[in-house]
C-alpha cells in the first residue's frame, strides 16, 4: 500500500470514529473480506487482504451500513449486485471516499480512471464514481 492508499484508510478510519463507528484491522484468512456489526456499529477489516488498495473503499462502505441505518452483520463483497442494501452502501461509500481522495486535486486534473484504479474500485460502479466527482467539484 504506497503512502497516499495509506492516507485515505486512516481518513476513513478518522471518519467511522467521527461518526462513533469503532474500526478494527486484524489479520484474517486472506480471503476474508471486512466486516460490519450494525447494531455494535463496528468494522472489521483485514489487514491481510490480498490488495491492500481496496481496504480504504471497503472501509467506507462498512461505515455507509451503519450510516444508512442497515440492520445486522454483513459482508463486504465487490461482486455486482441488486441489492438496495449494498447498492446505498456503495453509494454513501463514494459520497464518503471521493472528497478525500480528490481534496487536494484541481478540477482539470482529476482522473476517473486513475480513481477506480488507485482504489480497486469495481468498473460497473463507474458511473456512480463519476457523478459523485461532479457533484464534489460543483460543491467545492
Amino acid at each position: 500500500m504506497n503512502d497516499h492508499i495509506e492516507d485515505l484508510l486512516n481518513q476513513v478510519i478518522d471518519y467511522a470514529w467521527d461518526h462513533n463507528i469503532g474500526c478494527s484491522t486484524i489479520p484474517l484468512h486472506e480471503d476474508q473480506g471486512p466486516l460490519v456489526d450494525t447494531e455494535a456499529r463496528l468494522i472489521i477489516l483485514n489487514n491481510k487482504w490480498p490488495n491492500a488498495n481496496e481496504l480504504p473503499f471497503q472501509a467506507a462502505h462498512e461505515c455507509a451500513h451503519i450510516l444508512n441505518g442497515d440492520n445486522g452483520k454483513l459482508r463486504y463483497t465487490n461482486q455486482y449486485t441488486k441489492s438496495r442494501t449494498e447498492n446505498g452502501a456503495n453509494q454513501r461509500a463514494l459520497s464518503i471516499i471521493v472528497p478525500m481522495y480528490f481534496a487536494d486535486i484541481p478540477e482539470e486534473s482529476a482522473n476517473i480512471d486513475q480513481f477506480m484504479n488507485d482504489l480497486a474500485i469495481p468498473q460497473w460502479l463507474e458511473d456512480s464514481a463519476v457523478q459523485c466527482i461532479e457533484r464534489f467539484y460543483e460543491n467545492y
